[in-house]
């Protein structure tokens, strides 16, 4: 008995062995060369390599970049209770969060209630949504600004400063229009 799982045991053992040596050799990007690279030479191919991520999704950057400048100024608002007309700390409604927010994230001045926000910049839809962009609900009553990964931050009118989802039912529900202004 002792035997047997001796000789099952070393033939697994060997087996993924041999799967761990095939998955490292065809990782490896070895030179069939006999000389050593030169320091140019390791230079030049990590920039051809850099290039080639940077070409790839630059769209990428400035979405990240968006996504990152929006919830810089999120962190500092986030709990702030709501108050309506409010504009500081102490209180904060939904159109004066996303005024402040897009001025401090990306120098945008908009205007101060939802009624006009809901004119700024062009129509979009949902399904184009980039982070900045203003989402809007409740027949244009609410405003938010979209984070990317269906995401939103907004001052709700009982929670305060938030992050909510475009799917949750109720968004989901009262979604109006979706606007670019960057």
């Amino acid at each position: 008995m002792q035997k047997l799982f001796f000789t099952l045991t070393k033939s697994v053992f060997i087996m993924m062995s041999l799967i761990t040596l095939a998955t490292y050799s065809s990782l490896a990007n070895a030179s069939l060369s006999t000389k050593a690279a030169t320091p140019n030479q390791i230079l030049n191919q990590q920039v051809t390599v850099k290039n080639k991520v940077l070409a790839k999704d630059t769209s990428n950057h400035h979405t990240v970049s968006n996504a990152n400048k929006v919830l810089s100024t999120y962190r500092q608002w986030a709990g702030t209770r709501y108050r309506l007309g409010g504009t500081t700390k102490a209180g904060i409604d939904c159109s004066a969060f996303v005024r402040t927010t897009m001025s401090n994230a990306f120098n945008i001045h908009l205007p101060r209630s939802t009624a006009e926000q809901r004119h700024a910049g062009k129509s979009i839809s949902k399904s184009d949504l980039k982070p900045g962009d203003l989402v809007f609900f409740r027949k244009n009553n609410h405003v938010g600004v979209y984070i990317g990964g269906g995401k939103f931050v907004h001052a709700s009118s009982s929670r305060g400063v938030i992050t909510s989802s475009l799917s949750e039912k109720y968004w989901a529900k009262t979604y109006t229009q979706s606007r670019r202004v960057l």
